[in-house]
């Protein structure tokens, strides 16, 4: 428990320094370890499938890491066509080499990777999208807002499964998705939501009080988003579960002790970041375009 508490402690001081890197405008360095993550995830999730393809596993994680630079920097504003295009040519590069080996090849492997290079990646790589979609308001938006929408859905994947995994062990006697996950319970789950939301009110109050410069966010803004946030990330845990346990397996890597591998570590991530920028699409184009 030392180990895992010293881990997600180093972890969770790395994600305070890319928001800090955010917060005086920086934001773009934030794309290597958004692309080292989504290399590493593909690798992984590959490698527990069973995938012997090598040269489509590179190709894969290859591809990965180019569509979190092209995203994460917005490179499709120097395209003179759709990026769709480029999206096509590798799924059917991608098939050709399904074709080509088939003998070590299946299907499965194909799909599973395409979710996993495409999926993945977009999924990550929405932490500098949503950045870059607040700052094209930036009469409602300050530095500081920005870091604090950030910050939520963190707090929905990381902080909400902290709670649930101490809670849980203690109290929790309820399966939630026993045939899924048999550790997570009900209790803890409820801990998780209860506890995410208090802590993300009081670092609201505190934002508001030294750091806003705007009030365009407010507190029932917050007290809203962060159940749905949470369940969103409980969403993403679960997803990782099922995949986890379709192929026999504890984690999808080891890169973090007592952690398991990245994918361990960003799945709920996956679910509420994307969730948070689809949210803050609608908003602006309803009430503000």
């Amino acid at each position: 428990m030392k180990v895992r508490i010293a881990v997600g402690v180093a972890l969770a001081l790395f994600a305070i320094g890319m928001l800090v890197c955010t917060g005086y405008g920086y934001e773009e360095v934030m794309t290597v370890p958004v692309v080292l993550l989504s290399v590493i995830c593909v690798h992984e999730i590959l490698g527990i499938s069973g995938c012997k393809n090598k040269v489509m596993t590179y190709l894969m994680m290859a591809f990965s890491a180019c569509l979190d630079v092209f995203v994460c920097l917005r490179l499709g504003r120097y395209l003179p066509f759709s990026p769709v295009i480029l999206v096509a040519i590798y799924v059917i590069a991608v098939l050709i080499l399904m074709l080509k080996m088939y003998d070590i090849t299946r299907f499965e492997h194909v799909a599973t990777g395409l979710v996993a290079s495409i999926g993945v990646s977009l999924s990550l790589s929405s932490v500098v999208m949503t950045v870059h979609l607040l700052e094209k308001y930036k009469v409602l938006f300050c530095r500081s807002n920005i870091i604090f929408i950030l910050l939520m859905p963190m707090f929905c994947a990381w902080l909400c499964d902290t709670f649930a995994l101490f809670i849980g062990r203690s109290f929790g006697k309820h399966k939630m998705a026993p045939k899924i996950s048999p550790k997570k319970s009900v209790e803890g789950a409820i801990a998780g939501i209860v506890g995410t939301t208090v802590s993300g009110m009081i670092a609201f109050f505190v934002c508001d009080h030294f750091f806003f410069l705007t009030d365009t966010i407010r507190w029932w803004m917050v007290l809203a988003y962060m159940p749905v946030g949470c369940i969103m990330g409980m969403c993403g845990d679960l997803a990782a579960s099922v995949i986890k346990r379709n192929y026999g397996v504890k984690d999808f890597g080891t890169l973090f002790p007592e952690h398991g591998g990245a994918m361990d570590r960003v799945d709920s991530f996956l679910f509420t970041m994307p969730s948070m920028y689809i949210l803050m699409n609608i908003l602006l184009s309803i009430f503000v375009s």
